[in-house]
């Protein structure tokens, strides 16, 4: 009964089903180039679920796939507020941290997601970025104006 279930603290009645299908119309927007209508979406999700970090962290996506790591920093650190306790919010931090060659503060970030979360979606993405740190792969090279 999950999927059926409301959303707490949407402004309007909003049933865990429809949330992921607005979500993931915003993925399939973000995966065909569509970036303004992804936008549109995820920040029309935002508005809904202001208590959930699950739009920010849409958000962040879309920046980062962009290239935008500063402004999906802001994302996942918006969504690390809504979820403090959350690996997840942490993980993306984390990786968004590695990748403007902050590494001490991005280790900080993925061990601080690995000790709350080890075995959920946070906890995996900390150590697999934590691993390719470590095997050299991250940060990737800074880019030569």
């Amino acid at each position: 009964m999950a999927e059926t279930s409301e959303i707490s603290g949407s402004l309007v009645p909003l049933a865990r089903r429809e949330a992921m299908i607005l979500l993931e119309a915003g993925y399939l927007w973000l995966d065909m180039g569509q970036f303004d209508k992804a936008r549109e979406v995820f920040a029309g999700a935002a508005v809904l679920m202001p208590r959930s970090e699950v739009p920010q962290l849409a958000l962040g996506s879309l920046e980062f796939a962009q290239g935008r790591h500063d402004k999906a920093l802001q994302a996942y650190r918006a969504a690390q507020r809504l979820a403090p306790n959350s690996a997840l919010p942490r993980a993306h931090v984390g990786e968004a941290l590695l990748f403007m060659g902050k590494v001490p503060e991005a280790l900080k970030e993925l061990k601080a997601a690995i000790d709350l979360d080890s075995d959920g979606d946070g906890g995996r993405l900390a150590r697999a970025l934590i691993e390719a740190k470590e095997a050299g792969a991250l940060p990737p090279p800074a880019a030569k104006k």
